[in-house]
C-alpha cells in the first residue's frame, strides 16, 4: 500500500512535480540552426519545435482590386455607326435605294425580312377595317423597319418612304442565324427593339398628356434631337410630311397644326424658311424644350398662353 502511494504522481511533493514539468517542456533546439531573421511589419510566432515544418511567414500586403469602369452614356452617333459596321461585317446585307412614296412592305403581307435605314425618313401607317389611316411611327437613319411582324408572321402596317433614302434588306432567318453565332449581333438586335419600344411610349405620352401647342413643340424637339443624334443639322429641319400627315400623327386637325406652328413662329421659338413652311429653323432648342416642360419662355417676360 505504501509503495503504491509512492508511485502515484499525485502524492509526490510539489517541488518534485514542478521539476518534472520543467524537464518535459525544456526541449533543446536543433544544432547548427541559424537565428531567425525578422523584418519590419512581421510578427514572430512561437519557437519552432523539432520535427515540425514551420510555415513561411510573409508580411501582409494590400491587394489592389481594379475599380469597376463607370458606365456612361454612349454617343448615339458613334453607336449608330458601330451598329452599321457590325451588320456590314457579320451579315453583309443587300442595299436598296428608295424614292418618296415607295412602299417597303404592306400590311398583312408575310413577314420575311427586316430593314435597316441607312438614309432617309419613313412612316409606318396602320389602316382600320373601314379604311381610316393612322401614322403610328416615324423612322430615320439608324432605325429598323419590320420588327412588328415577328409576332404573327405578317406585317401589321405599311412602311412608306417620305423622301429619297437607302435601306439594307436583312432576311429574318439570316438575322437569327447571325445572332446565334455572334453575341454582339444579338446585343444590336435587343438594343434596337428596346429603342423602338421607348420611342413609341414617349410618342404616346406626348399625344395623351400635352396640349396642342406643346404637342407640336415637343414633336419639333424630338425631330431635332433625332437629327443631332444622327450627325445631321438640328437647327434647320425639313419636314418630310404634309401638315395633314403631321396632324394625323399628333392626333390633331390640319387647321390646328397650322395655328400652332404660326403661334410658335410669332413667339420666336421657330422660324419658317423663305421658300416654304416645310423648312423650319429653331433659333434656340433649349428655349423650345423649356416651353414644352413649363409652358413658359426664358426670353424676356413673354409667355405663350
Amino acid at each position: 500500500m505504501q509503495s503504491a502511494l509512492a508511485n502515484d504522481p499525485c502524492e509526490l511533493p510539489r517541488d518534485r512535480l514542478r521539476d518534472a514539468s520543467a524537464r518535459r517542456m525544456r526541449i533543446a533546439p536543433p544544432a547548427n540552426r541559424p537565428p531567425q531573421e525578422t523584418t519590419p511589419g512581421t510578427s514572430i510566432g512561437p519557437a519552432p519545435v523539432a520535427g515540425l515544418i514551420v510555415p513561411e511567414v510573409r508580411p501582409l500586403t494590400r491587394v489592389s482590386v481594379p475599380a469597376e469602369p463607370r458606365v456612361g452614356q454612349r454617343d448615339p452617333q458613334q453607336r449608330m455607326l458601330e451598329v452599321m459596321r457590325i451588320i456590314r461585317d457579320v451579315i453583309q446585307p443587300a442595299a436598296k435605294v428608295v424614292r418618296s412614296g415607295d412602299m417597303i412592305f404592306r400590311a398583312s403581307l408575310p413577314f420575311t425580312a427586316v430593314y435597316l435605314i441607312n438614309a432617309g425618313a419613313f412612316k409606318l401607317v396602320s389602316r382600320s377595317l373601314d379604311g381610316r389611316e393612322q401614322i403610328v411611327s416615324l423612322k430615320f437613319r439608324g432605325d429598323w423597319l419590320g420588327f412588328s411582324g415577328i409576332a404573327h408572321g405578317r406585317h401589321p402596317c405599311d412602311a412608306v418612304a417620305m423622301d429619297t433614302g437607302n435601306i439594307s434588306i436583312i432576311p429574318y432567318e439570316t438575322l437569327t442565324n447571325a445572332c446565334a453565332r455572334h453575341p454582339e449581333m444579338m446585343a444590336v438586335v435587343h438594343e434596337a427593339m428596346s429603342t423602338e419600344i421607348t420611342q413609341e411610349r414617349q410618342s404616346l405620352m406626348s399625344v395623351c398628356t400635352l396640349a396642342s401647342l406643346a404637342r407640336v413643340a415637343e414633336f419639333l424637339c424630338a425631330w431635332a434631337r433625332s437629327m443631332h443624334q444622327r450627325g445631321l443639322r438640328a437647327d434647320e429641319l425639313t419636314l418630310r410630311m404634309t401638315r395633314a400627315d403631321l396632324g394625323n400623327y399628333l392626333g390633331m386637325t390640319l387647321e390646328t397644326v397650322s395655328r400652332c406652328l404660326s403661334k410658335l413662329h410669332r413667339e420666336g421659338l421657330i422660324r419658317f424658311g423663305e421658300r416654304g413652311r416645310r423648312k423650319i429653323s429653331i433659333p434656340n432648342l433649349q428655349h423650345l424644350e423649356q416651353f414644352v416642360i413649363g409652358g413658359s419662355l426664358t426670353r424676356g417676360q413673354s409667355s405663350v398662353q
